[in-house]
């Protein structure tokens, strides 16, 4: 082992070299796969479509919506269009232009949504009776839905609409407690494309309300600089430190991703910067990639944003956005805590070096230039805490934050940065609405064919009653359904099948809603298919299954922390005591670091297996709330550091 090294050591890194991580994301990710070379009269309809979709959403969240359902079409018919311009049929269709199909695809979307805004009304008038044409629109309008999720976000979720549908329309000819009398075509198309129970419901919602105008907001904040002054201040902060350029990943990850609604996005765009500097001062390209994945992932519980989960979150439970928030940083506090405490260890048990401080950035000038950037954070915080909706709140703080950036001519923004900001918004939402209505139909189906009671019955049979077999088989059950889809429809799907679940073991709420979200998060890093681990490997060039490995393990208090959401919910703050609360954010912390000794094997010296397992069962006692389990794990911790520090000084061998 190498000569551990002190915190005033550094390594003269240079410049490092930049990977492209938006061609990273090209290869591996379905939705970043888009027409990026339009140009003339393409690029210049892109652009119209792009600014008028953004400038409607702005307008209406202030002065007004339309009616639910005419609001939620008009939204997918600007989505859909901008699908079909987009994103290619076939891999041979033209790449700087739309196909003949694609155009006549955008013309019928346009045609299919004027119908749609005007039809509601008619068959209000018709007392809800459907006719022919609404039949054969409808028909039609789910197959562009369907063809737009082949296109944008790739087999996974498509073959889950699709196994739902064909769920719904079979379901006389499923075994056992799954059968049941089937629905016909008709029916099928009435309760998706007629009611507020299928593509037009609460999913697509939320996409056309709420996290439209936080992407808007996001991608503000980022323009200004924001995530240049945040990668700034993390290299001030740990780039000093042993091993500091993975330690500037965890901070600049976690104030870059909780506005960041994609983890791969984060990734790409964190780790071009952070990746290549760890793989300089010595880590392996594997444990470079795995850091900033698990580090991006994390983004997504940090609040006060939370990628756009915890407004989701709320408008689910019908609670205030501060609760969540509020709950969900004690959790997020302990899951990048693990992090830093493993790469720590890491970084002394190789003895790597810390970047000398001439080579780091100027806080004072990234503070001059953009420090301005971070007013609008808290004024979405205070309009919040006052009680304006999140609607209000943030087309407030996005207008707040367009009239900050004048302050400086770094963060200026004028009519051709607000123009590029529109198309770059609007090209997140695709991703996220074409998800979003197609979790319409397992929601829909979900009503109709009452599955989801039905499965909750079985599993909670299945678990002979025992509560933690019971959320194990919904952990299983959450990240199976969170492979390859974007979180915010993870949660969705997630939530309308485990919390029903969670609520017949008694489960209540915040912990249920809170225990799903988690782990729709950490599908991201969780092989096989984890999406945030493969754009870390594409960055870093390692082995995909290694990053993923590595980053699993990384992020493995994120998986525990959850079943205490449950167990001992004043981890969540549901607590009246305020000791208790403090006690139990004390005692996890130290727990997460004896996790992070007992997966890196290391305090003092390297340890042996046994003494790894003892600091493991230290950990989870601590990281459980209460006052037994707090008083069990620092006896077995305090003695299991004492025989380490023996070790040390006896110079005792790790195959002791």
């Amino acid at each position: 082992m190498k000569k551990n090294v002190t915190d005033d050591a550094c390594l003269d890194i240079g410049a490092p070299e930049v990977n492209d991580g938006e061609e990273v994301l090209r290869k591996l990710d379905r939705e970043s796969n888009y027409r990026n070379k339009m140009e003339g009269f393409w690029k210049t309809a892109v652009v119209g479509i792009s600014v008028v979709f953004i400038a409607y959403h702005l307008i209406t969240s202030r002065f007004g919506m339309p009616p639910a359902f005419q609001h939620r079409a008009i939204h997918l018919g600007f989505i859909l269009s901008l699908v079909w311009m987009y994103y290619p049929a076939v891999r041979n269709s033209p790449k700087n232009r739309p196909s003949t199909l694609d155009v006549g695809l955008v013309f019928l979307t346009i045609g299919l949504t004027v119908f749609t805004y005007y039809n509601i009304d008619s068959l209000s008038l018709r007392a809800g009776m459907a006719v022919t044409q609404d039949y054969i629109f409808g028909g039609i309008y789910l197959l562009l839905l369907l063809e737009a999720c082949r296109r944008v976000s790739g087999p996974g979720l498509l073959g889950l609409a699709t196994l739902f549908l064909l769920y719904a329309y079979f379901g006389e000819y499923f075994p056992g407690v799954l059968s049941h009398r089937g629905y016909s075509l008709t029916r099928l198309i009435y309760q998706m494309y007629l009611t507020t129970q299928g593509i037009f419901g609460q999913p697509i919602g939320i996409a056309a309300t709420y996290l439209v105008l936080f992407i808007v907001f996001s991608n503000l904040l980022g323009k200004s600089g924001l995530s240049s002054l945040f990668n700034d201040l993390a290299m001030s902060i740990g780039g000093g430190m042993v091993g500091g350029p993975a330690k500037v990943a965890v901070f600049a990850s976690a104030l870059v991703g909780m506005i960041s609604g994609s983890s791969a996005t984060n990734v790409a765009t964190s780790g071009a910067f952070t990746i290549p500097l760890m793989k300089k001062v010595g880590y392996k390209p594997y444990f470079a990639g795995a850091v900033e994945a698990a580090a991006s992932t994390g983004g997504q519980i940090m609040p006060p944003i939370m990628g756009t989960g915890a407004f989701i979150m709320a408008e689910f439970l019908g609670i205030s956005y501060l609760t969540i928030a509020a709950a969900a940083l004690i959790p997020a506090i302990l899951y990048f805590a693990a992090v830093f405490f493993q790469i720590d260890l890491r970084a002394r048990k190789l003895g790597l070096k810390g970047v000398c401080r001439e080579d780091m950035p100027s806080v004072k000038k990234a503070l001059k230039s953009y420090g301005h950037m971070i007013i609008p954070i808290f004024v979405l915080v205070y309009l919040l805490f006052e009680g304006f909706t999140p609607i209000y709140a943030a087309f407030y703080s996005c207008i707040f934050t367009w009239i900050l950036s004048f302050l400086r001519k770094e963060t200026r923004m004028g009519v051709k940065e607000l123009v590029d900001l529109s198309v770059t918004s609007a090209r997140a939402c695709i991703s996220l609405s074409v998800a979003m209505a197609n979790a319409g139909f397992v929601v829909g189906v979900l009503s109709m064919t009452g599955i989801g009671i039905i499965l909750a019955d079985n599993i909670v049979a299945l678990s002979h009653g025992s509560l933690l077999i019971t959320l194990f088989l919904s952990l299983v059950v959450s990240i199976i359904l969170g492979m390859g889809l974007p979180t915010s429809a993870c949660y969705i799907i997630a939530a309308s099948i485990v919390v029903p679940i969670l609520r017949e073991m008694g489960v209540v709420g915040l912990p249920a809603h809170m225990f799903v979200f988690y782990y729709a998060c950490l599908s991201t890093v969780t092989p096989p298919v984890a999406l945030s681990a493969y754009v870390g490997a594409g960055m870093a060039g390692a082995d995909t299954n290694e990053v993923g490995w590595a980053a699993f393990r990384l992020s493995l208090a994120g998986f525990i922390v959850p079943f205490f959401f449950i167990y001992s919910p004043e981890i969540l703050l549901i607590s009246d005591s305020s000791l208790v609360i403090a006690i139990a954010a004390v005692s996890g912390l130290i727990g997460a670091y004896l996790l992070a000794v007992a997966l890196e094997g290391f305090l003092f010296v390297s340890l042996p297996i046994w003494l790894r397992l003892v600091f493991m069962g230290s950990a989870l006692t601590l990281m459980m709330p209460g006052i037994t389990t707090d008083a069990i794990g620092f006896t077995t911790a305090g003695g299991a550091a004492l025989f380490a520090l023996f070790m040390k000084k006896k110079g005792l061998v790790r195959g002791l």
